[in-house]
């Protein structure tokens, strides 16, 4: 269906993702290439495509091992007391600043839920011999962090992707794949994938829990799916607080179903989700009853900045969320392709499926309103706004609506999106100043990258151990591309998508500095404690060396785009005769 079709109903039922689309009321006046005559089999062969191009994104996430930091040494360091039957990390206390004392003791400043989530797995690790391994290697980072990783960030990472191309499919059946390897790419997703950070973790609950809603919305009423969506966001809280606000945003889409508007359906259908959102906070609920002998108290409520405010959030600001983003780690500076997520949105809401689209934009609301609020923004040394994590896969999934409805500047901001990501990701994502993005360009012009396994060999950090990376992370684009209907380019998206990457590259190239939002992304840090911020003499523009690179890969993938475009499709057969033509019978039709 195009963007311009028939709306559905705002409770009927969509086309199943993995069949096929429905015919597109407009006729001849549709864009999309004719089918090829074999197409009984492609549907088939495309989904086969996405399976493996969403799964080769994961292996890049596995092959990446980033140099540890104190996000990640506070979750293993409560990983391990949970080990020997702990909640505190005395022995450990030494290697991580996120960390409280509470009467007497050192506990992890982080929320329990990925530490007892990936709790097994550590266990069974130990038993095989991981340890030995992480002693052995020569990458030169805590090899035990990357092990744990597997399990707490790249297989979380690799289901979120999984779901974002079921979703995108249900609203644009064909584009899903290439919309999950966009957000796995060409986003925050892809950097928290490969770091033991909660954020990617709680991220795939919320989303699994939207997921299922949908499902449920689009059929009959089946109070059991909304238990077990009311469970993932219960754990989803556990694992990170904020995502409270996804779940009371979760809750309205709930009784936005009209045909159960009635107190016996209601009723029904909120219990079952609050039940099960309240079976979902058990385990932090007994974790703070063992570790403070309180059912309610959080160790964050006892780091220090904290106390200001709620859990140190204040009323919101339009000067920091100018840093959050558009600074020079902003959230738009750095993947302008969720502009296009914002555009699908609207899309999706003229199309009828207004429940769906204000949720979006409800998470994102709430997400960018606390954040802006909040004494720390960006989270400390990152290389984007990482509390944003949760609404990426909300704001990444109608990028498949606009990479029918507007293929090119969709085009030019995805290929931009994952050329800064991948080169901020495999060289320095643990920037810790919006000055010192500056470093990206340097050390890929300099061949240094963040370890990989192929460095636990002890190859090194050149180029020839960030290949283990980028071989899938490139194979996972070509397939994604391979399973996606023919774009419609023509010289007017074109030049749409021209425009987006000159606009792009010039505010990204000199409007952090000229407008001082980077300067204001300063203030801020300097405000929460590091007063050296401001003088850290990293220079100004930092992305003028970057722009350049992701700008000349935006242009080449719109050339591709466009040739691919113009090619005849595979298995299509040479034009015939006027005469003969009329009297076979349509095969494709």
């Amino acid at each position: 269906m195009s963007a311009e079709g028939v709306s559905p109903s705002a409770n009927g039922p969509l086309p199943e993702a993995d069949g096929p689309p429905p015919a597109n009321p407009s006729g001849p006046a549709s864009q999309d290439p004719p089918a090829p005559q074999n197409s009984g089999r492609r549907p088939a062969l495309a989904r086969r495509r996405a399976l493996l191009a969403i799964l080769l994104v994961g292996l890049a996430y596995a092959t990446m091992i980033q140099s540890f930091s104190w996000n990640q040494t506070s979750h293993y360091d409560l990983l391990r007391a949970l080990s020997h039957g702990h909640t505190t990390i005395d022995p450990y206390q030494s290697n991580t600043g996120d960390k409280v004392f509470y009467k007497g003791h050192w506990y992890s400043a982080r929320a329990p839920g990925l530490a007892l989530y990936s709790l097994p797995y550590y266990e069974v690790a130990k038993f095989l011999g991981a340890e030995k391994w992480a002693r052995w290697s020569q990458a030169g980072a805590d090899e035990m962090i990357y092990v744990v990783g597997l399990w707490g960030n790249v297989l979380p990472g690799l289901l979120l992707l999984l779901l974002v191309w079921r979703v995108g499919e249900r609203f644009e059946p064909g584009y899903g794949a290439a919309t999950a390897v966009i957000v796995g790419l060409g986003t925050m997703v892809l950097p928290l994938s490969t770091l033991l950070f909660s954020h990617v973790f709680a991220a795939f609950l919320g989303f699994g829990a939207f997921t299922l809603m949908l499902r449920e919305r689009d059929g009959p009423p089946r109070p059991l799916l909304l238990a077990v969506a009311g469970l993932a966001m219960g754990y989803a809280v556990s694992s990170e607080y904020p995502l409270f606000f996804v779940a009371l945003v979760l809750g309205l889409f709930l009784l936005s179903r009209r045909d159960q508007l009635t107190p016996v359906g209601v009723l029904r259908r909120a219990g079952a989700y609050i039940a099960g959102g309240i079976v979902g906070i058990v385990p932090l609920l007994l974790y703070n009853h063992y570790a403070f002998n309180s059912w309610t108290h959080l160790a964050y409520s006892d780091v220090p900045r904290q106390q200001k405010g709620f859990f140190g959030i204040g009323a919101p600001s339009l000067k920091v969320l100018s840093t959050l983003l558009f600074d020079s780690r902003g959230l738009f500076t750095i993947s302008p392709v969720l502009l296009m997520g914002a555009v699908g949105t609207v899309l999706l809401y003229r199309r009828g499926r207004r429940a769906e689209a204000l949720t979006v934009a409800g998470i994102c609301l709430c997400y960018v309103g606390y954040n802006s609020g909040y004494y720390l923004p960006f989270g400390g040394g990152f290389m984007g706004p990482r509390f944003l994590t949760t609404m990426l896969p909300f704001l990444g999934f109608p990028i498949a609506l606009a990479l029918k409805r507007f293929p090119g500047p969709t085009v030019a901001l995805a290929a931009i999106s994952i050329t800064t990501t991948v080169i901020a990701t495999i060289t320095h994502p643990l920037v810790g100043y919006e000055t010192e993005t500056v470093v990206w360009a340097r050390l890929l012009g300099e061949g240094f990258f963040q370890p990989t396994i192929a460095s636990s060999f002890g190859i090194g950090r050149s180029w020839g151990a960030i290949w283990p990376f980028l071989l899938p992370a490139g194979a996972a684009v070509v397939l994604a591309v391979r399973a996606t209907p023919r774009l419609a380019l023509s010289d007017r998206s074109v030049g749409a998508g021209l425009l987006a990457i000159l606009a792009w590259g010039l505010f990204a190239a000199l409007a952090p500095t000229l407008l001082g939002i980077d300067h204001q992304g300063l203030l801020s840090i300097a405000a929460a404690g590091d007063k050296t911020a401001l003088h850290k003499g990293f220079g100004s523009y930092p992305l003028r060396t970057l722009v350049p690179i992701a700008a000349a890969v935006g242009l080449l993938a719109l050339a591709a785009m466009k040739l691919l475009r113009d090619e005849p499709p595979p298995g299509s057969r040479p034009p015939q005769s006027a005469g003969p033509a009329r009297s076979q019978p349509a095969l494709s039709g």
